[in-house]
């Protein structure tokens, strides 16, 4: 009895072992890789470990790679050069490296679409369900690209047709997407695109739950960097995709670098765009703008543009939130991010660089695997209450100041609004204060709205415009009127030409005497002139703003 039940011991642990050496299986690149991966989707291998150091994956076979069963893809630790995936069918309609139909993780590795053992690939990763509904996706099927790099990605090879590194086929209904610490470089279309919804049934379905690029690098994209389409039902009763995008660096790219449509949960944030480029020809059309996210919920914040190139019909805003979504236009900067050596690909940014702490909660901007130096700057944070603005001298970039710089503020109330106190790491109620940047520094600039003034018993016994003062002014000036009787009353300034260029009020105001403090820092410099209207009054004057 003993006897049997030791063999029965024995033959568990050797069936244990099987099954433990059956969850992953090491593949040296003198393997056809379609061969290794056909095994492991059998056998429900979950963990491919690529053991040849700088080893080139690929296969003749005219199928893709088809990741049918959840599966990990990475590179045996402590190989000195990442593995590289290509495909080499001759024949030319096969044209993408994976299908991706059920989890993935994949990290370490280089997706090269134009290597010498290629005839050129237009795609790198690509999921759901081809024309001939072959193969079926997993629904709910969770993505995840950690650490690599695709480059080089033309349907005609080296620089010539469309290619893609991640591109989201008709249906899919995938779960959490993650593209991190990647590089994307040479593509020529659009690098990330999921843009198929708008042909989905019903309307209302979504492509997947939550979309994550992050810490990535973007260079020499022929269009968008990120393209991606909610359902086309803007509804509030659809509960749309969480889509963040956050930590991005987009050098030398085309001038649309995403676009976010129908989507309300899209978070856009701590992104440089620099060293800009015009689209490929086939998107000559996406030359207007830089970013553009759509509806309720949807917000980009601390976003660094330096040196971008737009076409000859530019949109309005460069960077905009339409439909309801929204623009912190306080936290849109254009400053150069001081790279080391741009030219030649080292991103790096200097300990000078202001991207260091202009990030959200002064995080750094654009992609952390570039922000690796010991910063010589410090922030100096600024929250306005009421309505103003703050001039520095010197002038901050971004969030901020080379360490120990002696920073003088000066308040610039808004349109009948005065300036009432800083506070926080300055207190003083001057108009202007300085302050030491020699740590992280905090300040408040509070303004009020101006009260009327000398109502009612002192009720004047006509109407009257007064001149401007001071005038010359920069940027801010003063406007006082009297009103006789309560009335609609409007205050415009128009240009030389006539051109209307700003409403200062448009409301109903009592009799009695006024005053309007007017901020021109967003016109320039001339000669303008300030009308009044109210009850049948009319009164003209001239100011000049001088910068």
């Amino acid at each position: 009895m003993r006897k049997i039940q030791k063999l029965i011991t024995f033959i568990l642990l050797i069936f244990s072992m099987n099954l433990f050496a059956q969850k992953f299986i090491d593949v040296s690149d003198s393997f056809d890789f379609q061969l290794a991966l056909n095994y492991a989707n059998a056998n429900k291998v979950d963990t491919i470990y690529l053991t040849t150091s700088g080893g080139v994956y690929t296969t003749t076979d005219t199928n893709y790679f088809n990741i049918t069963t959840p599966k990990v893809i990475m590179p045996r630790p402590g190989l000195a050069e990442r593995p590289i995936f290509t495909h080499s069918a001759v024949d030319s309609s096969v044209i993408e490296i994976f299908r991706v139909s059920n989890d993935l993780t994949i990290q370490g590795v280089i997706f090269d679409g134009s290597h010498a053992r290629t005839h050129g690939m237009k795609y790198a990763l690509r999921a759901g369900d081809g024309p001939d509904g072959f193969p079926v996706h997993k629904t709910g099927m969770n993505i995840k690209v950690k650490d690599c790099i695709f480059r080089n990605f033309y349907q005609n090879k080296l620089s010539s047709g469309p290619g893609y590194a991640v591109y989201f086929l008709l249906g899919v209904n995938a779960g959490t997407v993650i593209v991190e610490d990647c590089v994307i470089e040479n593509m020529g279309d659009e690098a990330i695109r999921m843009t198929e919804t708008e042909k989905y049934s019903p309307i209302n379905k979504r492509c997947l739950d939550t979309l994550i690029v992050r810490n990535t690098t973007f260079t020499n994209i022929d269009a968008e960097c990120v393209r991606f389409y909610g359902d086309v039902d803007t509804s509030a009763a659809t509960t749309d995709a969480y889509v963040l995008v956050e930590n991005i660096t987009i050098n030398n790219s085309a001038t649309r670098t995403m676009y976010i449509k129908n989507n309300k949960n899209t978070t856009v944030r701590n992104v440089i765009i620099s060293n800009g480029r015009l689209p490929g020809a086939d998107r000559a059309d996406r030359a207007d703008y830089l970013i553009q996210i759509q509806l309720p919920g949807s917000s980009i914040t601390n976003v660094d543009t330096f040196n971008c190139v737009f076409g000859p019909v530019p949109s309005a805003l460069a960077i905009s939130a339409v439909k309801g979504g929204t623009v912190d236009n306080t936290s849109i900067f254009g400053f150069d991010p001081l790279y080391v050596d741009a030219a030649n690909g080292d991103l790096k940014l200097t300990p000078e660089s202001p991207a260091y702490y202009s990030g959200y909660n002064n995080t750094h901007l654009g992609d952390g695997n570039w922000a690796t130096s010991t910063p010589t700057v410090l922030p100096l944070n600024m929250t306005i209450v009421g309505k103003g603005t703050v001039i520095y001298s010197p002038d901050r970039k971004g969030y901020v100041f080379p360490a120990n710089t002696n920073v003088t503020l000066t308040a610039v109330p808004d349109s009948n609004y005065k300036f009432v106190s800083w506070s926080g790491d300055v207190t003083s109620t001057d108009i202007s204060t300085s302050i030491i940047v020699d740590a992280f520094k905090n300040v408040t600039a509070a303004f009020e709205i101006m009260t009327e003034v000398n109502e009612g018993a002192n009720i004047p016994v006509g109407y009257s415009l007064g001149q401007n003062y001071p005038n010359p002014f920069n940027p801010a000036t003063t406007i006082e009127f009297t009103l006789k009787e309560k009335g609609t009353t409007t205050l415009k300034l128009y240009d030389v030409i006539g051109r209307l260029v700003a409403t200062v009020i448009n409301s109903e105001l009592n009799p009695g005497s006024h005053i309007f403090h007017f901020n021109a820092s967003h016109l320039a410099s001339g000669v303008y002139y300030y009308k009044l209207t109210s009850n049948g009054f009319i009164s003209i004057k001239k100011m000049m703003l001088v910068r």
